[in-house]
């Protein structure tokens, strides 16, 4: 019995490894691993020395937004935007979630389009779009560009069709 019992419990420990898919061989987890690895408790910060690996180095992050009733926009490079996630204001906890996305993929390159949930530690939250662009090149998946926005509504304002691909 012992030796069974011993027996299931391997397998099912093993089973449970082989289901953890690896998010850099499929796009839609490696998008996903963004919201994933920004969020952290209070008193954590963000690894962002892994984060980092989600994208090329070359990666472009631009951020849409209006100020004073005109749409305006600031990029910047992987960097500077790891230096953004760095701030104090992560350390006090911060999540983010997909809430829904659509996807295409064709050889070699990928979009996602993705509906997403934020909130800080104030508890000041907001609904918002990102889109990525991803590449398959040296045998893994990486993010080359990333996208987004806030939606003035909360989630009234994100389209319903990402919200129905959850």
């Amino acid at each position: 019995m012992k030796k069974l019992f011993s027996l299931l419990t391997l397998l099912t420990f093993a089973m449970a490894v082989a289901q953890k898919k690896n998010p850099f061989q499929d796009f839609k987890l490696l998008a996903q691993e963004t919201h994933k690895t920004v969020s952290v408790k209070p008193g954590q910060k963000i690894d962002t020395a892994y984060f980092r690996t989600l994208f090329l180095p070359d990666a472009r992050f631009t951020v849409v937004g209006e100020e004073n009733g005109k749409k305006s926009h600031e990029t910047m490079g992987l960097d500077e935007f790891i230096a953004t996630l760095s701030d104090e204001y992560y350390t006090k906890g911060f999540r983010e979630v997909s809430k829904g996305m659509i996807c295409d993929e064709f050889n070699g390159i990928a979009q996602v389009q993705q509906a997403f949930f934020a909130e800080d530690s104030d508890g000041m939250n907001g609904w918002g779009v990102g889109l990525y662009h991803l590449i398959y090149s040296d045998g893994r998946w990486w993010i080359s560009n990333m996208i987004w926005t806030m939606s003035p509504n909360g989630k009234e304002g994100i389209p319903k069709k990402l919200l129905e691909n959850q």
